[in-house]
């Protein structure tokens, strides 16, 4: 059996602890990632250790412990916000030593095809079908399914349950909220926000939030 791989975990919020109960739930079959412990820009307000299951996960410091490393470091940045996480993967960049591994965490489903750039994150329960291509840094929260022909820009976040039918097209930094439907070919112009429980038969703006069954564009930023 092969050695278990090190890993960093950026952020402290729910996100992060739950993507360590994931790795700890795949983990079960196949020891494949130690994590060594977490970086956020603010340093716990308490002593209090963060624990996630029975593991306790340290507290290493802020994005400088990363920045200084001069060894290869994996890293996968836990943060849902598109924005916020370009913002810290631009950040990481810096540093040549930064790895960011595709994490493909328990009972997923994805076809030998699918096609994706670093710093990707599937959660468990999540399901990829044929010629199907993200971008770097795609996030896929619990239980989202992509089919056939997909596109997902960079740094684009599908919240739990989300559910995109055939050959849609999502841009960069896009967020789709909990349990969103998209109908087949359509396209999510970059930027744009999905809000919870949406149904989209049509083409969005980029830069637009869209809301309702079926979702109309609300905001233009």
């Amino acid at each position: 059996m092969a050695e278990a791989k090190h890993i960093i975990l950026v952020g402290a919020g729910g996100c992060m602890r739950e993507l360590a109960w994931q790795i700890q739930e795949r983990n079960r079959v196949d020891m494949i990632w130690q994590i060594d412990g977490y970086v956020d820009v603010k340093k716990p307000e308490t002593d209090e250790q963060c624990i996630v299951g029975k593991e306790v996960i340290p507290y290493l410091g802020n994005d400088d412990y990363l920045l200084r490393k001069q060894e290869p470091v994996n890293v996968a940045i836990c943060v849902g916000n598109p924005t916020l996480r370009k913002k810290i993967a631009e950040r990481l960049k810096k540093n040549v030593n930064i790895q960011f591994p595709n994490l493909i965490l328990g009972d997923t489903r994805i076809c030998d095809d699918v096609k994706m750039g670093e710093g990707c994150i599937i959660s468990m329960d999540c399901k990829v079908s044929t010629n199907v291509r993200f971008g770097n840094f795609v996030f896929l929260n619990i239980g989202s399914q992509v089919c056939h022909d997909g596109q997902l820009g960079d740094f684009v976040t599908l919240s739990p349950d989300v559910k995109l039918a055939g050959n849609v097209q999502v841009g960069c930094t896009c967020d789709i909220g909990l349990g969103v439907k998209v109908i087949q070919g359509i396209t999510i112009g970059k930027g744009a926000v999905i809000g919870a429980g949406g149904v989209v038969v049509r083409d969005i703006e980029a830069g637009c939030t869209a809301v309702g069954v079926p979702a109309r564009s609300m905001i233009k930023v």
